[in-house]
C-alpha cells in the first residue's frame, strides 16, 4: 500500500516537473514577447537533466523527486535572472506589477492602428471637429491621433487613425475640444485586439466622461452627443 502510494507521488511530481514547470515558463516568456533560442534550448537541458537522474535509478524516489525540483529550479532561475538582468529597465502593469519588458503589442511587425470615425450630435457639421485633437491614453503612455485628409465613405463623419502600442485591456480614447469639455471613450477592446473580430467596425458610442483640462471627469447628459466608431487595422503575422 505504502509502496502504491509512493509511485503516485513519484509520477505527480515527474509530471509537474516534467510538463507544468517547463510548459508555465515557456509561456510566461511568450506572453512577454521574450523568443530567444537560448532560452529553448536551456529549458530542455533542463528536462533532459531531470530525465537521466530518474533513469539512474527509480528506487530511489526520494532521492529522484528532491534532485528533479533542484535541478528544474537552478535552471528556471538562471534562465529568468538572464532575462531581467538584461532587460533596460522595469515595468509596470495595469495591475501594478512590474515586468522585465514591455508589452509590446506586435514586436514582430508593423504597429496595428485604431482607424476610428466621429460623427458630431445632431444639427451640427463636421466642421466642430476642425480643431479638436484625437488622443489616445493608456496607463502606459500617451499618442496622438491623426485625421485622414481623404473623404470617409461616411459623409456625415470624420475619420482619423493612431497608433496601438502595447498591450492593455483599459485603452481610453479622448477628444480634445479647446476651451470645452473633452470627450472621453472607454474602447471595448481586449489587450490584444489583433483578430478579425476587431477588425469590423464597432457600434456607434457616445462618450463615457467628460472633462475640462484640469478637472475630473464626470458623466456627461444624456442628450445628443459626439459618437465614435473604430477598429483595428494591422498586417498578419
Amino acid at each position: 500500500m505504502e509502496g502504491g502510494a509512493g509511485y503516485f507521488a513519484v509520477a505527480i511530481a515527474l509530471i509537474v516537473v516534467l510538463i507544468i514547470g517547463p510548459s508555465s515558463i515557456l509561456l510566461a516568456l511568450y506572453w512577454r514577447e521574450v523568443r530567444r533560442i537560448w532560452l529553448f534550448i536551456g529549458l530542455i537541458l533542463v528536462c533532459l537533466s531531470i530525465v537521466a537522474i530518474a533513469a539512474a535509478r527509480f528506487g530511489l524516489w526520494y532521492k529522484i523527486v528532491t534532485a528533479g525540483l533542484l535541478v528544474a529550479g537552478i535552471g528556471s532561475l538562471a534562465l529568468i535572472a538572464r532575462e531581467l538582468r538584461k532587460a533596460p529597465e522595469g515595468y509596470e502593469d495595469e495591475h501594478g506589477f512590474h515586468i522585465g519588458q514591455p508589452p509590446i503589442l506586435n514586436a514582430h511587425g508593423p504597429t496595428p492602428l485604431l482607424e476610428f470615425e466621429l460623427k458630431p450630435p445632431d444639427g451640427q457639421s463636421i466642421d466642430s471637429l476642425a480643431e479638436v485633437e484625437p488622443q489616445l491614453d493608456t496607463y502606459r503612455n500617451s499618442m496622438p491621433g491623426y485625421w485622414h485628409k481623404d473623404a470617409t465613405e461616411n459623409a456625415g463623419a470624420r475619420a482619423g487613425y493612431v497608433e496601438l502600442h502595447y498591450r492593455t485591456s483599459q485603452r481610453l480614447f479622448v477628444l480634445k475640444f479647446p476651451g470645452h469639455e473633452d470627450r472621453i471613450f472607454r474602447l471595448s477592446l481586449p489587450a490584444n485586439p489583433m483578430s478579425a473580430k476587431y477588425r469590423a467596425w464597432s457600434d456607434w458610442k457616445k462618450p463615457d466622461f467628460v472633462a475640462k483640462a484640469g478637472d475630473q471627469p464626470s458623466r456627461p447628459s444624456r442628450g445628443s452627443d459626439y459618437q465614435i466608431r473604430y477598429k483595428v487595422d494591422y498586417q498578419d503575422r
